[in-house]
């Protein structure tokens, strides 16, 4: 049964990554003014488009998120840009992370290339296990979709994952639905304040861990 989910799984991801690059979404995804329309879209569908865009974002990890999270919050504001980023971002983690554990490593190693997968091992593969999963998603710029993959290889459960992730996720998330928000009001003096502060914040951070690691 496991061999035959794998395989299905396999297949599905595949057909949507051909699909994708037939239909061009990878461009669509990346066009911000594309992103800002379909999510305007009148009563539920735009808040449901917004959590679907999320997911495919996380699921196909060509795309930087950002681009996403901030059209998200450029249309509904930080908050709600920040809940259907969440719903989006963990549904998407969550297929990851299952789909990784039901095929397998040879099937993940295809997907996301020997190099990529070896990074996502070395930084996984800390002796400080969730505490460092919990850090490793919490720190901008890491590859984090292509971690929920490397994630699902690990002896962890998948509800553990999505805690972990997910509350590591909500800074740079908020962060990121704050400055759409602000772009919307086009008050570029607070997204300035934001991106200072989210810079020196991530310094601080960054040179902490990098003094625990010398101790």
């Amino acid at each position: 049964m496991k061999k035959f989910l794998a395989v299905v799984l396999a297949a599905a991801l595949a057909l949507a990554f051909y699909a994708a690059w037939k239909t061009g979404l990878h461009g669509r995804l990346s066009d911000h003014e594309q992103l800002v329309q379909s999510m305007r879209q009148s009563g539920w569908r735009g808040p449901l488009i917004c959590i679907g865009i999320q997911f495919l974002q996380v699921v196909f990890f060509m795309v930087p998120g950002e681009i996403t999270q901030i059209a998200a919050g450029y249309v509904f504001g930080a908050w709600l840009g920040l809940l259907y980023s969440v719903i989006g971002i963990m549904l998407g983690s969550a297929f990851d992370f299952g789909f990784a554990r039901a095929v397998g490593r040879p099937i993940v190693r295809k997907l996301l290339g020997e190099q990529t997968l070896q990074r996502v091992d070395r930084a996984l593969s800390t002796h400080r296990g969730k505490s460092a999963l919990f850090v490793l998603f919490l720190i901008p710029g890491m590859p984090k979709d292509a971690m929920s993959y490397g994630a699902g290889l690990m002896k962890i459960s998948l509800g553990e994952f999505i805690a972990i992730s997910g509350l590591a996720r909500l800074p740079a998330l908020l962060f990121s639905t704050m400055i759409g928000d602000q772009l919307y009001d086009r008050d570029y003096t607070a997204v300035a304040i934001i991106v200072v502060v989210g810079a020196l914040v991530t310094l601080g951070f960054y040179l902490y861990e990098k003094g625990r690691d010398k101790s």
